[in-house]
């Protein structure tokens, strides 16, 4: 699903290069070809080259939201513009009821340019609708229609040409009745459930088996178990709680770079990735994308599609994480980010209520507050670890707590969010655990 993936292995603080898109890298690269060594970065210059920016405000470009600022609309939907657009709002093509013509006035039902066909059916070259997705993608979650004029990493079978089910983020043809709860159509990974071959180690409609489905605020987690057991022995329905994240099997650290070209909150993303690879019991894989050349991603809007077999661990607020700018449109994440008068903070996505808020004048570099939250999306079932400081100075103290107290500690995590303040008090510019302390939590 990925196209540009590393595995990390015990990485420190060091200082890390980028890698390309679309390439594999040696994890000790990096660590190879200079590095400030094992000291915790600070907010400054060690961090991000510059002095320290809001590690938030809005997303990929677009203004910030404003306090009390409403959620954006859900990616998808039809294409396209209406039927009508010249001059006042007169039509195209007066003789045509939808507005839309070719140059010499024969009326067509949609245009390259204006696919205005509905929802499962794309513009052909003969200006008609017939089944499909649209070519520009908006038709389709990830936003990518493949030369099949199927959706690529669907999560629904609208996304796919009649007679195909979505089928573990593929379009395919269901698999028989006779092969319920077995894997003859699926191969060996899959079970065929209800017609889609379905991987019960993830699916939280499925978890351990068709059929069992987890609630609305539970995800399908690992467990440990012996060699050869079944799903049903290695896989439960766990509540979407901090706890449960060492509980997924793979890491995907998402990278911020094509629009953050400071090393700013990939320093403290890869620390987190490393420590989640050295103290989480399961080991889980763990690796990095850019944000701008994966499938796991909408790259337009964020939106995930990744499903429930991998943690997106996102670092860094929505204004460089586009991941996180849709979380916090759609109210998926627990807290989002605003900017007031005069001040930063978080909101409460369940009653807009303000968590907490830090005045925009000051020394971010000695004082900051930051969040640590996990989620799921519902629609694909993706799964997301946050960490984010109202500056960068709180995303580094959110880094060093997430390995030095909340995964030793982790078990007692069991909400789905906390707040916290840093304050530094032995003027080193860089968190220690005494300095650090929670002010809020909630699921």
């Amino acid at each position: 699903m990925l196209c540009s993936v590393r595995t990390i292995g015990a990485l420190g603080w060091c200082g890390i290069g980028l890698i390309a898109a679309c390439t594999v890298k040696d994890p000790n690269e990096d660590a190879n070809n200079g590095g400030s060594g094992g000291a915790a970065p600070t907010a400054g210059k060690g961090s991000g080259g510059k002095a320290p920016k809001p590690s938030t405000g809005g997303r990929s470009g677009s203004a910030s939201m404003p306090e009390g600022g409403t959620p954006g609309a859900p990616e998808g939907g039809s294409s396209g513009e209406g039927g009508s657009g010249g001059e006042g709002g007169a039509p195209e093509c007066p003789g045509c009821d939808n507005g839309l013509c070719l140059p010499d006035g024969t009326c067509v039902d949609c245009l390259a340019t204006k696919d205005v066909c509905p929802p499962g059916q794309h513009c052909t070259e003969a200006h008609a609708c017939e089944p499909g997705c649209k070519a520009n993608g908006t038709s389709c979650a990830s936003g990518i229609c493949g030369e099949d004029l199927n959706c690529q990493s669907c999560i629904g079978d609208e996304e796919c040409l009649p007679g195909l089910v979505c089928s573990n983020g593929e379009c395919t043809e269901p698999c028989t009745g006779d092969a319920q709860g077995e894997s003859a159509d699926c191969g060996d990974e899959l079970l065929c459930c209800s017609t889609h071959c379905t991987d019960t180690f993830t699916d939280s409609q499925n978890c351990g088996g068709c059929g069992l489905a987890c609630g609305a605020t539970q995800f399908c987690g690992l467990q440990a178990c012996a060699s050869g057991a079944s799903a049903d022995d290695c896989t439960s329905c766990l509540d979407t709680t901090l706890s449960g994240v060492c509980n997924i099997g793979k890491v995907i650290i998402i990278l911020d770079s094509d629009i953050n070209l400071e090393e700013g909150n990939r320093t403290p993303a890869r620390a987190i990735g490393a420590a989640l690879e050295a103290q989480c019991g399961l080991t889980p894989t763990v690796m990095e994308a850019e944000q701008a050349s994966l499938e796991a991603l909408n790259l337009k809007s964020g939106r995930p599609v990744s499903g429930g077999g991998e943690l997106l661990l996102v670092v860094g607020g929505p204004f460089y994480q586009n991941l996180e700018g849709y979380l916090e449109e759609q109210r998926i994440a627990p807290l989002y980010h605003f900017i007031g008068d005069g001040v930063t903070g978080y909101r409460r996505s369940s009653d807009d209520e303000v968590v907490l808020t830090l005045p925009n004048d000051g020394d971010h570099d000695s004082h900051d507050f930051f969040i640590i939250q996990f989620m799921r999306d519902s629609a694909s079932g993706s799964l997301a670890l946050n960490a984010q400081g109202l500056w960068l100075s709180g995303t580094v103290a959110a880094a060093h707590l997430m390995e030095h107290g909340v995964l030793p500690d982790l078990t007692a995590k069991t909400n789905a969010w906390y707040a916290y303040e840093w304050t530094d008090l032995n003027d080193d510019k860089a968190p220690d655990l005494a300095e650090i302390v929670e002010v809020a939590s909630g699921n």
